[in-house]
């Protein structure tokens, strides 16, 4: 047990800092350094001095990662239930949007509109958005950026 003492004495602190870097939280690095000390009781192996910080960040590390697996699947409790259908009002304020925003993309040249389109619908690097349009990168880039400073001032007017 004086051993353990004195291993914790030697390097708490920098499993603290190590831990506290991994996972950006003060108080789950403590947890961390804590557990840490916890396994290194449970284990019956002897710890060589030579090795021992290590040998302890390594379990750190372990005991990190065992911590973000559990996070993973785990999923915060909702406060109140929450309904998959919107309000009419809601639907209204969508269908208002949709159509304003389909009337300002009709309103688009062509060029720009199918650029966009490409881009943002179906998600295409600028490389294939040239490759469709047969233009250099640059101008699909160009294209794009038109057209959406078009459709952002098109949408403050409609709405």
């Amino acid at each position: 047990m004086q051993e353990i003492e004195a291993l914790y004495r030697q390097h708490a602190a920098a499993i603290l800092c190590f831990a506290w870097r991994l996972s950006g939280d003060r108080s789950t690095a403590e947890d961390i350094v804590s557990e840490t000390f916890v396994r290194l009781m449970t284990r019956s192996t002897r710890v060589r001095t030579r090795t021992a910080r290590a040998y302890l960040l390594a379990i750190a590390r372990n005991a990190y990662l065992t911590r973000l697996r559990r996070l993973r699947r785990e999923e915060p409790l909702i406060d109140e239930p929450q309904t998959t259908e919107a309000s009419p009002e809601r639907q209204r304020e969508g269908r208002a949007v949709l159509e304003a925003t389909l009337k300002a993309l009709r309103r688009l040249p062509e060029g720009e509109r199918a650029a966009l389109l490409l881009r943002v619908d179906h998600d295409l690097p600028y490389e294939e958005v040239a490759a469709a349009l047969d233009i250099s990168e640059a101008a699909a880039r160009v294209r794009v950026h038109r057209a959406r400073l078009h459709l952002a001032a098109t949408m403050q007017e409609e709405i």
